[in-house]
């Protein structure tokens, strides 16, 4: 989300939604496995580690409380950024990683994790069976565990800056592999979009490492010294807050935009049962199918959809008997038909937002490839994509769907026509993304293809 609008990406939006419905209930038997596997994984580990490195029992002292609760206590700082979580836990984990053995820090912060989460347990908040995430949770600092072990680097030192980058790029190679193969295994989650979300994530801990490798230089005479970050902790905490209250507010806002889509849709439709109904889904369904062919992304599928179903919506303020009239329309008449883009992007630049980006594909939608259409006399790519999307599926719906003054139009016909005006009146793409669709799916599957 940007710092000037409240708009969230599709995408994330919907993964914020999801993690948000599966962060508090038991496990699914699935995720249960994958996650049993995985910490059982990570005990394996822990216990080679402590074998390759140094007696790691011999090194641990009472400053690692500390540690673990100064851990737990930033763990429990949670904000979003874009569909994934931060905490300041790099604060704390970098000096572990340099001040106590480092083979048991996994383990370390497995239980810092749970220690985090025990009031939520014990609240029945949270299901008691999602403890076991914990394990897989700590994956992220085998990586540096791993490599600080086998060089065992001593205290910590300036000098020994290569050592801490290995690390670093350490944690977040396993941070990726470990966060991606739980996502893929457990939910299915595309490894393209869990980068996405993940970049964030780590830009945020390697800009705290620094900070925390200045907190390993004050704490080894003093490990309780941990305790000064609590300050800083807390302004994590109230930064967080406001932050999640802006991303409730946007989610809000995009059930807002949608509602109101739906809603105008619904008047479309009771003021003109065909525009508006058996029309309308027919060419949100098809467009929204043509779209996934030519590969858009969520953000433009989005407007796509809010397009496709609103594109009419100015035909409200056309008179109903030029709307129904069953013979040819005058010239006069014909001018006030051709009102109705604008009018739909005057109606729908009044709500603003997300509706009023919307407006401008509602406005463009009987623009034509060659420059001859209306009201703008726009061509080419100067027509917004999913207007030259909406125009072709609008005139493949009103082919292929019967009217008060004809008869619906064979498929195979209709598919013909739109070839025969490629690159006049339709972009050639779009037409052959519409035949494609079409030869691949029937009519009945539209509606499927809308919801998936």
């Amino acid at each position: 989300m940007s710092a000037t609008s409240n708009e969230l990406d599709p995408d994330v939006e919907a993964l914020l939604r999801e993690s948000a419905s599966r962060s508090l209930g038991r496990l699914a038997p699935r995720e249960r496995a994958a996650e049993a596997v995985i910490a059982v994984a990570l005990l394996a580990v822990v216990g080679l580690l402590s074998v390759v490195g140094p007696d790691p029992l011999a090194e641990l002292d009472a400053g690692a409380i500390a540690f673990v609760a100064v851990y737990a206590a930033a763990h429990r700082v949670r904000f979003s950024v874009g569909a994934g979580m931060a905490s300041p836990t790099q604060l704390v984990l970098v000096p572990m990683l340099l001040l106590l053995p480092a083979a048991l820090v996994p383990l370390l912060v497995a239980f810092a994790m749970l220690l985090a989460r025990l009031p939520d347990y014990l609240g029945r908040h949270v299901h008691p069976d999602r403890s076991l995430l914990h394990f897989g949770d700590a994956w992220f600092a085998v990586g540096p565990a791993a490599i600080l072990a086998i060089a065992d680097p001593g205290a910590p030192d300036v000098a020994h800056w290569p050592v801490y980058v290995a690390a670093l790029v350490a944690q977040i190679a396993f941070d990726t592999g470990s966060s991606m193969l739980r996502e893929r295994l457990a939910y299915g989650v595309p490894p393209a979009l869990q980068l996405k979300v993940l970049g964030l994530v780590f830009g945020i801990d390697a800009a705290l490492t620094p900070i925390g490798a200045l907190c390993a230089g004050i704490t080894p005479r003093e490990p309780f010294a941990i305790l000064l970050a609590l300050p800083l902790l807390g302004l994590f905490a109230v930064m967080a807050r406001e932050r999640e209250r802006r991303i409730e507010q946007a989610i809000a806002l995009s059930d807002a935009y949608r509602g109101t889509a739906l809603l105008m849709g619904e008047m479309l439709e009771a003021d003109d049962p065909y525009t508006g109904g058996e029309h309308s889904q027919g060419v949100v369904a098809l467009a929204l199918a043509v779209g996934r062919e030519l590969g858009l992304d969520a953000r433009a599928q989005r407007d796509l959809e809010f397009g496709a179903l609103l594109h009419d919506i100015g035909k409200l303020r056309t008179p109903d008997e030029i709307i129904n009239k069953p013979a040819s329309l005058t010239l006069d008449e014909w001018e006030v038909m051709r009102r109705h883009p604008v009018d739909g992007h005057e109606m729908l630049d009044r709500i603003g937002g997300v509706l009023a980006g919307v407006g401008l594909i509602v406005r463009a939608h009987h623009e034509r490839w060659d420059g001859l259409g209306y009201p703008d006399g726009l061509a080419g790519e100067e027509i917004p994509l999913a207007a030259r999307v909406i125009c072709a599926c609008d005139a493949y719906s009103a082919m292929t769907t019967n009217r008060s003054y004809r008869k619906a139009m064979p498929v195979d016909d209709a598919l013909q026509e739109l070839r025969s005006c490629a690159g006049a009146q339709f972009d050639p793409a779009v037409v052959a993304a519409i035949v494609a669709v079409v030869r691949r799916e029937t009519p009945e599957r539209f509606s499927e293809l809308a919801a998936a």
